[in-house]
C-alpha cells in the first residue's frame, strides 16, 4: 500500500505581508507527485475521500488546472477498503507539445481508513489556522474563488456523503 501524508500551513504573502494563503501540502510515500507551482484543492481532495471519478486534486491558484498543463484529473476510485489515485506521468505538459514518449499511468493504492483520516485531519488543521489567523490582511484559503465560509462548511460525513457549499447551497 501507498502512503498519503497531508498537511496545511499557513504562510505570509511575500509581496503583501498582511496577507495570508493556506497550503496543503500532499506527499506520497514521502514524495511530491505534482508540479511545485500546483495547489490541492480542498474541495477535491474532501471529495476523493468518498467519491470516485475524475478528479482535479491539483490545481492552479486561479481553479483552472489548465494553467498549469493538467489536462487530465486523476482518476479516483474506492472499493474493498481502498482507495485507488490512477495519474498520468507526467500530471502537468505544455499542451503545445507532445506528450513524452516516457508518459505513463501510476496507480497508488491507500488504506480507506487512512486516506479518510488524513483527508479529515487536513481539514481540521485547515479550518483551525483559519479560526485563528487575526492578520489585518486577505486570507487566501484555496484554488479559484474559494472563500472562507465555503471552507469551513467543507466536510467528510461519517454516513459516506460529502457536504460541500457552493454559491450558498450544499452539495450532497
Amino acid at each position: 500500500m501507498n502512503k498519503i501524508v497531508l498537511s496545511v500551513t499557513l504562510s505570509v504573502d511575500r509581496e503583501n505581508t498582511d496577507d495570508a494563503y493556506l497550503d496543503f501540502n500532499l506527499t506520497v510515500d514521502e514524495e511530491y507527485i505534482h508540479p511545485p507551482e500546483s495547489y490541492v484543492n480542498p474541495v477535491d481532495l474532501v471529495n476523493s475521500a468518498t467519491l470516485g471519478g475524475e478528479l482535479y486534486i491539483f490545481t492552479c491558484s486561479c481553479g483552472d488546472p489548465g494553467c498549469l498543463g493538467i489536462d487530465e484529473g486523476i482518476q479516483v476510485s474506492h472499493g474493498n477498503g481502498v482507495v485507488r489515485w490512477k495519474v498520468r506521468n507526467p500530471i502537468a505538459w505544455n499542451p503545445e507539445e507532445a506528450l513524452p514518449e516516457w508518459t505513463h499511468d501510476v496507480e497508488f493504492v491507500f488504506d480507506r481508513d487512512e486516506y479518510v483520516s488524513a483527508v479529515k485531519v487536513a481539514l481540521e488543521q485547515a479550518k483551525a489556522l483559519v479560526r485563528h489567523w487575526n492578520g489585518p490582511g486577505a486570507l487566501w484559503v484555496g484554488p479559484g474563488e474559494m472563500s472562507v465560509d465555503q471552507l469551513m462548511t467543507l466536510d467528510i460525513s461519517d454516513s459516506f456523503a460529502i457536504i460541500a457549499a457552493v454559491d450558498n447551497r450544499s452539495i450532497h
